[in-house]
């Protein structure tokens, strides 16, 4: 398995237009104005708002809502950034193109993804191009077989789709992501993770994955059942295995992540068939059982955040 921390804070580029202007420390905002900042999209509360910086915790701004522009990293399963015709800097892009520096990272991992394809395109810091790759949506094979029949049923996530690509680091140079639009004239990406690949360890068979419903539901005194509806999640149960000699390193690892949102590739074949099997999530707990001088199994409990 593979662990993912978000390096990709800001872009080179993105051809989506701003929906709002940036915050400008000289403009005087009045009541309901909303300015971006950092990638997110803020509301005035006040009037005569000046030189106060936008920021969660302000008693003069109001956390609004992420931008579209920067949805697809931010480190929550719930958002994602949509490029089409209404939103696009050039409608005759026909995709989602984000350029970001390459710098030391190893990774680009996308989820959630409905698009026809994705294509990555790294370059050195002449420009010139030293990687290019295409993934494109899992073929489903039909159900004809027993096997296929069972399978199918795990393989597929409505439409959408993980992309997971081993890039070559390049210092200074700059990586292209494009995710192409679909029959329906857009391209959404849920998540783009960037960053160093962490291995803690090879994933070993009978993984558990389970949705969570996150609904409230209240019962009055008359037994009226009622439900506020919230978006449902995923939770990976996942045993792994390394040398007993990395078992410092490996906790070493995992203690850095508690308590942050990571992303998680328990299948890490780039073309892997297990699209639910990537995960942008937390530990919920890490048990490793040291079962021989030569090797160690542990338990991740992972689950996704919203």
């Amino acid at each position: 398995m593979i662990i993912v921390k978000q390096a990709l804070k800001k872009y080179t580029s993105i051809n989506i237009k701003a929906t709002y202007q940036d915050w400008d420390v000289s403009t005087t905002y009045m009541f309901g104005d909303i300015v971006f900042s950092e990638q997110y999209y803020y509301r005035s509360v006040v009037d005569n708002n000046t030189g106060e910086i936008p920021v969660k915790d302000s008693p003069r701004w109001l956390l609004w809502s992420i931008s579209n522009r920067y949805a697809q990293i931010d480190l929550h399963a719930g958002t994602e950034t949509v490029w089409s015709p209404l939103t696009a800097l050039a409608p005759t892009d026909n995709a989602l193109i984000t350029v970001f520096p390459s710098n030391s990272n190893n990774v680009v991992a996308l989820g959630k993804v409905s698009a026809k394809d994705v294509t990555i395109v790294v370059k050195d810091a002449s420009g010139v191009i030293q990687q290019t790759q295409t993934n494109g949506s899992y073929p489903r094979p039909n159900a004809n077989t027993w096997y296929n029949y069972y399978f199918d049923a795990f393989q597929i996530v409505g439409n959408s789709e993980s992309f997971y690509f081993n890039i070559v680091p390049i210092q200074g140079g700059s990586i292209e992501v494009r995710a192409t639009a679909d029959d329906s004239g857009e391209a959404k990406v849920g998540f783009m993770v960037v960053g160093n690949s962490l291995h803690v360890g090879d994933s070993l068979f009978n993984i558990s994955t389970a949705i969570e419903d996150n609904s409230i539901w209240d019962t009055d005194g008359f037994g009226i059942s009622t439900v506020s509806e919230r978006e449902a999640s995923e939770s990976l149960d996942i045993d792994v295995q390394y040398p007993s000699t990395n078992t410092n390193k490996v906790k070493i690892m995992v203690r850095d992540i508690v308590g942050k949102i990571v992303l998680f590739i328990g299948d890490e074949q780039a073309n892997s068939r297990y699209d639910h099997l990537m995960i942008l999530g937390k530990v919920d707990s890490f048990t490793p059982v040291i079962s021989n001088p030569v090797v160690t199994k542990a338990s991740f409990q992972i689950s996704e955040v919203l």
